[in-house]
């Protein structure tokens, strides 16, 4: 273990004392930053604590100053420590990006090359695993108690119980207020805090929902409480997260961020030669170039339509009291979506029904039996009821009322991307959360859109949202492992490409299409290629229609029950065992067939594909033969199944290849000095807010992302143009299509 020295800042003297330290240590290998901050929007806060550190010898000294209280001393040691960390091997950080957001909002910016996020070193450090699975936490304090110190949370403990008592005297402050007023709810003997929660708890309600001659009181109440705090809140109480960190016992604070430094670079130490091992730098540093540009695509951000955001939740409320009203009507009482012993008991004693959960997969199979036997008791409505009101209050929580909330300060909302979010390496945020389509009432009308509320910054000089989507990357890369394994799949490579097909030139010389030519794989569908076979024209295999008609053979693939199943069954099925499902999973997404037909499903998959069963077999062999698997792009997975090395390898190649093209993407606006911005990776997608006049960018990121030097397998990006929100992309073939997209109705609107 090492040694710690700690080190308050409060005059220039101080930091020469710093500076002078570290420069008696000959291998600089890590210097750590954090900073403590008045809350967590990435654009609109800023830090009040700023704090440093690094190793000399077998000693790790740390640093704190505060901004609050010494802006221009904070000044001169975030610069000096820029300096020193410019010396070293590495700027380290703990979620590393926000803490440079953290600066950014202070004027100062980092600009050196060598910033790595001590997440990403917990990842590749250890196995392939999810938390759930055996893997390690993510959470510096989390990872610090399991591989470090066992009281790495001492410091944190303390400021929750701080936290936790401000939030409480506040609201005590409230029902002192309030308990004089007549009429508690049914139970209570006067409005206690139990009182309060008894309203506050369903998701839709706010202090109107109290006694009208209390809302004055509570509006006072409200009204006396610092802005920092009702910013964060997104309940009628003050809860222990809303107390910003710069409202509590300064010397306790600064004690913890001494403790966040000293545990940021033990992980480090612990980490680093464990990547080393197990040669795994190559992602190591795709993840640490990665950094900047994820940084630049949080700062962008998106335009928010306010008033379509305000009108949606005015309609959602309506709607979910609608449907709450028709639960009363059903079953003579209300009934929480939460209260699943008492929807369970309404369905076993009202509705004379055996049933062992409430789950949403059983209740789903429970109504398509009901639906089988042409059941009219009114147990239908009900669950479907309760089904929706789940997703309704599950909308209005996690979307709306995060934005209202947001919105208070700004006209675009932030978020962060995170890119160890996966064990694969995929990237995640709250956006790849968005829902393609809305939400829709029973009369099918739309209530909310998430993808709605995203706008066009016209009044900055922008004239529309750029999207570019990678087509079925995935399946591509899956068609691709069955070559590498040696079982080139028929029908899923010619999903993509001419295989075992050919062409004639002018001298009625056949080529053979060969997926080692570069030339070829560029002109896959540039030139007319003809099947080895029976010399009729290539057209891209259907791949949901293959799996499709392998398990009803029996229906005519141009007729309309088919193509529903097309969509129904084969895309669902091929996606599922893409990501390694069984029979009973295959079961539990079709209840309403028999164990006949769900094995012609479970089997259509192979038999379609055989060559993917042969890249399955190999995933099998592979993990049974060595501690790890590398993917197309030369990372290291350890410690995963056969059953979990079957999607990592694919959707870890995916991640990767998306990673590379994302850095050259952010370098190439970065070279050009483009105002078009790039705003963030969704899913396989990338999406733009474009600039007028540069509109011509689009097609210059197109070939950026479709090139892959060692591919055997077309890459392809799909293009779409907005000129109004994000839900009303339009598709685009070529630059004219995209400028008389953009100025065409930038004159009209």
């Amino acid at each position: 273990m090492y040694n710690h020295i700690k080190y308050d800042i409060e005059k220039k003297l101080d930091l020469f004392d710093i500076i002078q330290l570290f420069k008696r240590e000959k291998n600089k290998q890590v210097v750590a930053f954090d900073t403590e901050t008045t809350g967590l929007n990435i654009k609109l806060d800023k830090p009040f604590l700023y704090q440093a550190g690094f190793i000399i010898g077998s000693t790790i000294v740390t640093y704190v100053v505060d901004v609050e209280k010494n802006p221009e001393l904070a000044n001169q040691v975030i610069l000096a420590t820029h300096e020193l960390a410019k010396k070293s091997e590495y700027l380290i950080g703990h979620n590393v990006k926000y803490d440079l957001h953290m600066l950014a909002n202070m004027g100062i910016e980092y600009d050196g090359d060598n910033v790595l996020d001590t997440q990403i070193c917990i990842r590749l450090a250890h196995d392939a695993l999810t938390q759930a699975n055996g893997g390690p936490p993510l959470g510096l304090k989390e990872y610090a108690t399991q591989y470090i110190r066992r009281d790495a949370k001492l410091h944190e403990h303390a400021l929750a119980a701080e936290r936790t008592s401000m939030a409480k005297g506040y609201n005590l402050d409230l029902i002192g207020k309030l308990r004089k007023f007549p009429n508690p709810p049914t139970g209570y003997k006067s409005w206690t805090k139990g009182a309060l929660e008894e309203i506050f708890k369903d998701v839709i309600s706010t202090y109107k929902d109290l006694p009208e001659d209390m809302h004055p009181v509570y509006e006072a109440w409200y009204n006396s409480i610092p802005e920092e705090i009702t910013k964060r809140m997104t309940s009628p109480f003050v809860q222990s997260k809303d107390i910003p960190y710069h409202f509590l016992n300064r010397e306790s604070v600064k004690s913890y961020g001494h403790m966040d430094i000293y545990y940021t670079i033990m992980t480090f130490l612990k980490t680093m030669p464990v990547i080393k091992t197990r040669k795994n730098e190559i992602a190591l540093n795709i993840e640490q170039q990665c950094i900047k540009p994820l940084w630049a695509m949080e700062r962008v951000g998106f335009q928010i339509n306010k008033k379509y955001v305000l009108e949606s939740k005015e309609r959602m409320y309506n709607y979910i009291k609608q449907r709450r009203a028709d639960v009363i009507r059903l079953v003579g009482y209300p009934v929480a979506v939460g209260q699943n012993a008492v929807i369970k008991d309404i369905l076993i004693n009202t509705f004379k029904l055996d049933i062992k959960s409430t789950g949403a997969d059983e209740l789903d199979q429970l109504v398509s039996k009901l639906k089988h036997e042409n059941n009219t008791s009114g147990v239908i409505e009900f669950i479907e009821v309760m089904q929706e009101l789940r997703t309704l209050e599950k909308w209005y929580s996690t979307y709306l009322l995060r934005f209202i909330n947001e919105m208070r300060n700004t006209d675009r909302t932030y978020t962060q991307i995170n890119q160890v979010g996966t064990v694969s390496g995929r990237v995640t945020s709250d956006f790849q959360q968005f829902p393609k389509y809305g939400i829709l009432d029973k009369e099918g009308n739309e209530l909310f859109n998430p993808r709605q509320m995203i706008v066009v910054s016209k009044p900055e000089g922008y004239v529309g949202l750029g999207y570019l989507d990678y087509s079925q990357i995935e399946l591509r890369l899956q068609a691709m492992y069955t070559i590498l394994v040696g079982h080139p799949d028929l029908n899923l490579c010619r999903a993509y490409m001419p295989y075992e097909c050919f062409y004639q030139t002018l001298n009625k010389e056949r080529i053979a299409f060969d997926y080692n030519k570069q030339e070829h794989i560029a002109h896959a569908y540039s030139k007319k290629w003809y099947r080895n076979e029976d010399g009729t024209e290539w057209t891209p295999t259907d791949v949901h229609a293959a799996t499709t008609h392998v398990a009803f053979p029996e229906l005519d693939i141009h007729s309309d029950e088919f193509k529903k199943l097309r969509g129904k069954v084969g895309k669902r099925v091929n996606f599922a065992k893409n990501y390694g499902a069984q029979f009973n999973r295959i079961k539990q997404m079709f209840p309403d067939y028999d164990d006949a037909t769900i094995h012609n499903i479970d089997d259509a998959y192979y038999k379609a594909f055989p060559g993917v069963k042969a890249y399955h077999q190999y995933c099998y062999e592979l993990a049974n033969q060595s501690s790890y698997a590398t993917n197309l792009f030369g990372v290291r997975y350890y410690g995963l199944t056969g059953h979990k090395l079957i999607n990592t390898l694919i959707q870890g190649s995916g991640a990767y290849f998306l990673k590379l093209r994302m850095i050259q993407v952010h370098n190439y606006l970065k070279e050009n000095n483009y105002k078009s911005r790039y705003q963030m990776n969704i899913h396989d997608e990338m999406s733009f807010e474009i600039y007028k006049g540069e509109e011509h960018i689009l097609y210059d990121i197109q070939k950026i992302m479709q090139v892959f030097d060692d591919t055997l397998v077309p890459i392809v990006a799909d293009m779409e143009v907005s000129t109004t929100t994000w839900a009303e992309k339009k598709e685009v073939e070529d630059l004219e299509d995209v400028k008389r997209l953009l100025y065409s109705e930038v004159k009209t609107s």
